[in-house]
């Protein structure tokens, strides 16, 4: 394993942001993860994968760690075990080839398998967190592994113990409990659409597949106009809120979540509405089909995306009373 100095990463995060890292290492097996150095502090530590989560703001006085791709998937006591490196979306390929049932509603997600867990994965109705049962972590200061449970894994709305916590982890692998007879969920309307003149049940293939399809159509590709998919969450929302802004937004989108009180809104709608869908400042933008997708349209830099999102969250925040909380890690 080669250590690099001063190296940049603008190939390594799909804003294409230019900055660089004190050092650089970059992780293909097991055995490069135990040959880091032992003694870096965790707040001097960052661990990535394809970079498709994160906002560069500056220069990074870190030793970066990259886990470079490298697909490797078996089968353990009937669990699908995949390698942090491994592609998120070549697992959901290859399970639903396999006719395994659990993550195909996942599909198309940008990132690689050991982010998963991290952000708690989650769209169109189904989240990691429904058939993970173990995540390995390697212990860079003790050189252990250990394995936590799904429930030790605190899992919430985009949420894990893996983003709170001070212990010097590195997820190195995952295993889901996924089943051919696991139940199909098209319950979001855009499936429900989707297969709307279909007179049998969809298998995990096609699901995937029109999940595949639906967000290419929404979404653009990060390697012909860099983004980092959703930039800020959707926001939950109490019941008073709701009543208070629906006095001037009646058609104000709603989901149900977990907690039956609370409801879901769309922040990509509360953007539309403060103009956001498509407006460009520079080369830093929101894109013009979808209003929750921060975007480069060149050579913005880091601060000039960071000005644009404070920009609208401002708006939000003034127009609806709702704080938006951003889903891209911003360093």
């Amino acid at each position: 394993m080669e250590i690099k100095t001063n190296h940049s990463l603008k190939e390594h995060n799909t804003l294409a942001v230019d900055c660089h890292c004190d050092q650089f290492a970059e992780i293909r097996s097991l055995s490069d993860l135990e040959a880091l150095p032992r003694d870096i502090k965790i707040t001097e530590m960052l661990i990535m994968g394809s970079g498709s989560n994160i906002l560069f703001t500056e220069d990074l006085h870190r030793f970066v760690v990259h886990f470079k791709e490298r697909n490797h998937i078996t089968v353990v006591d009937n669990l699908v075990v995949a390698w942090a490196g491994t592609n998120w979306h070549d697992l959901v390929t290859w399970a639903v080839d396999h006719n395994l049932g659990g993550i195909e509603n996942l599909a198309l997600i940008p990132g690689l398998v050991g982010a998963a867990p991290f952000q708690n994965i989650g769209a169109y109705g189904t989240e990691l967190q429904d058939c993970l049962v173990w995540v390995e972590v390697y212990n860079w200061h003790t050189g252990l592994y250990h394995r936590l449970s799904n429930e030790e894994c605190m899992f919430s709305y985009r949420h894990s113990i893996f983003k709170y916590h001070d212990q010097p982890w590195i997820i190195s692998r995952i295993a889901l409990d996924l089943r051919p007879d696991n139940p199909i969920n098209i319950s979001y309307a855009p499936l429900q659409e989707y297969f709307a003149s279909s007179k049998t049940t969809p298998t995990y293939k096609q699901v995937a597949d029109a999940v595949s399809t639906i967000r290419a159509g929404k979404l653009p590709d990060p390697n012909k106009l860099p983004n980092a998919g959703s930039f800020f969450k959707n926001p939950i929302i109490e019941p008073q809120q709701i009543k208070r802004i629906q006095r001037r937004h009646k058609d104000l989108p709603l989901f149900e979540t977990k907690h039956c009180k609370q409801q879901k809104t769309s922040a990509a709608w509360l953007l539309e509405q403060c103009g956001f869908k498509g407006h460009r400042e520079g080369d830093a933008g929101f894109y013009d089909q979808h209003a929750l997708i921060l975007v480069n349209h060149g050579k913005a830099t880091g601060q000039d995306l960071l000005k644009m999102t404070k920009m609208a969250k401002r708006a939000v925040k003034m127009k609806f009373g709702i704080e938006l909380e951003e889903e891209v890690r911003v360093l």
